[in-house]
């Protein structure tokens, strides 16, 4: 096998966005939605764990949830709430979870698991359009944000089956002649991961998290959103069919749980969960650590903490427009890094803060270019839609209330909007935009709320700042760091704004949302995110260990025998030796 980096370089260099106005793109388009649509929409989908299906049981006092498009309401697929006896029937089949897990890791040595990475790779290509469609009917996102993510579904096994495969290349030094004859190295899996899923990005997300813990021998339960099931049951599949392709045993690898925070906390209650890969809130995460986070779990090798595999959390992102930037540029930028995915995105953009000079120009052309949305029905080529849920509605509303309450937002601005010929409920009414008064840089309490109030919707917040002491002053008071942005001509300006904008992707004049895959590698810097946050080759380290392995030849040993245990060693345990 070849470097996949070379690869993967020329693949990612030369990508082009599909050209929707392509006859075959459209018929492509039609055809994915009509598959979902006779084969995956408004079924009933059970539990998937070491292989066996649990569905719900009315009789045992079982109840069902559905998930729905958020434009329309209609049912898009159903899933069992399990009822306490079937849930402790899943507990019990755990061990059994583990042990799957362990004859993985030991029967599919490495170079394998990179063939498996590249096969599911190819399975989501060949299901992209299906994929497309399932996107866009259960969360709403529009056309445009469902091509991308399925994109990104399609890249994740491919970049983590390069950094899997630079693993095994990069070796240790050899070890001098008084400690042994040979020095090498190999991987060791934790154990069972609970891959807890957001419903933003219900494919791409999911997949990653799987391909990363496979990569290193890992079993894996993907608990996908309560709001997004259906596109995490997706995924699912697509493993599954990689396995069966290659003829790899995938039942207790893969497994598959929907439902909410009660479906996480049954699993850590489990000694048989050794890790967690989780991206939502940090108030979620703060209280799956408080509860399990301490806990001594059994490991493949024996007895450990909770590994957290990865973690990436909220964002309070911010974006810096300067005086001498191209405003009007600016704000389409700013526009599409706040409305898209409907605002329910870690990487939105929050806070804008314009410099004092242009702040009136800047809110005109962030109201011009707000107006030119279309707003409703995916389904239908709106540009961006309501809201997951009314809940989520009716939370974003109470934050904005209570930004008001406190004097910090000064005026509001909102969009007037439809849905294709239908009134939306005024829960769902956006997108919008706050003008934040200037009291807040002179009221440091007020300052600290604004700075770190998430409001997970397409809603921003705009302040004029007089200069750069003040973006650092605000900056310094957030608790997080995942993206930012800067708009400006000006070198030393740019070079001051990059020390002063907390983000762990920080992009220069242009949008601070769409990081692509291992070419604008991902995470945060504060807050709860992992230390590297899912970043490239880092990320993949948490998945396992490194195991050193030197020592000396027996003095029995012929020649012959010294390389069959060196091939052994190889091909069996995936030790990589150091040259001499």
């Amino acid at each position: 096998m070849g470097s996949l980096r070379t690869i993967l370089g020329d693949r990612f260099s030369e990508k082009m966005y599909p050209n929707l106005n392509s006859p075959d793109i459209k018929r492509a388009i039609e055809g994915g939605r009509k598959s979902f649509q006779e084969n995956y929409l408004n079924w009933t989908y059970g539990w998937i764990i070491d292989g066996r299906v649990f569905q719900s049981d009315v009789f045992d006092g079982g109840l069902f949830y559905s998930t729905r498009n958020p434009a329309d309401g209609t049912v898009v697929g159903t899933f069992p709430i399990l009822s306490k006896d079937r849930i402790a029937h899943v507990s019990k089949l755990l061990p059994a979870v583990r042990r799957r897990g362990i004859e993985f890791s030991q029967t599919v040595p490495w170079q394998k698991r990179v063939e498996l990475l590249l096969e599911i790779s190819k399975v989501v290509e060949e299901r992209f359009w299906l994929l497309v469609a399932a996107k866009q009917h259960e969360t709403g996102q529009s056309l445009a944000e469902a091509i991308g993510e399925t994109d990104e579904e399609v890249d994740f096994p491919l970049a983590v089956a390069m950094y899997l495969q630079e693993f095994h290349e990069d070796t240790l030094l050899p070890t001098p002649r008084f400690s042994g004859d040979y020095n090498g190295k190999r991987y060791v899996p934790h154990g069972v991961f609970l891959n807890v899923c957001p419903f933003n990005f219900p494919g791409a997300i999911p997949m990653d998290m799987a391909c990363k813990a496979l990569a290193m021998g890992n079993a894996f339960i993907e608990k996908s959103s309560d709001k997004s099931s259906l596109c995490g049951y997706l995924v699912y599949e697509s493993i599954v069919m990689a396995f069966e392709r290659l003829g790899i045993p995938h039942e207790g690898v893969v497994n598959y749980a929907p439902g909410g925070p009660k479906v996480v906390d049954m699993f850590l209650e489990s000694p048989d969960i050794a890790g967690v890969s989780f991206t939502g809130s940090s108030a979620a995460l703060t209280e799956i650590k408080a509860k399990h986070g301490t806990m001594l779990r059994n490991g493949y090798h024996g007895r450990a903490p909770l590994v957290f595999g990865s973690a990436e959390t909220s964002g309070v992102n911010i974006v810096v427009v300067w005086h001498d930037a191209d405003v009007a540029r600016a704000a389409i930028e700013c526009v599409k890094a706040f409305i898209g995915r409907s605002g329910q995105k870690c990487s939105s953009a929050r806070i804008i803060m314009v410099h004092k000079e242009v702040k009136a120009l800047f809110d005109n052309h962030l109201l011009c270019e707000l107006n030119r949305i279309r707003f409703g029905d995916a389904l239908e080529g709106a540009d961006t839609g309501p809201v997951i849920t009314e809940d989520a509605g009716r939370v974003i509303r109470q934050k904005i209330d209570k930004l008001f309450c406190h004097s910090i937002a000064a005026t509001s601005q909102a969009l007037h909007v439809g849905c294709a010929g239908k009134e939306l409920s005024k829960i769902n009414s956006f997108p919008r935009f706050l003008d934040i008064s200037g009291e807040v840089l002179k009221d440091i309490n007020l300052a600290r709320e604004f700075m770190n109030t998430e409001i997970f919707g397409p809603v921003t917040s705009v302040i004029a700042v007089p200069d750069i002491d003040a973006v650092k002053g605000l900056c310094e008071l957030s608790d997080y760091a995942l993206t930012g942005a800067c708009f400006t001509a000006d070198i030393e300006v740019q070079l001051a704004l990059s020390n002063v904008i907390p983000a762990g992707n920080l992009y220069h004049n242009r949008k601070c949302t769409g990081a692509l895959v291992e070419t604008e590698c991902f995470g945060g810097l504060r807050s709860l995110s992992s230390p590297s946050g899912i970043k490239g080759k880092q990320a993949l380290a948490l998945f396992g260990s490194q195991q050193t392995v030197s020592g000396f030849y027996d003095p029995s040993w012929g020649a012959e025998e010294r390389e069959e245990f060196v091939r052994r060693m190889q091909s069996e345990l995936g030790v990589v030796f150091s040259k001499a």
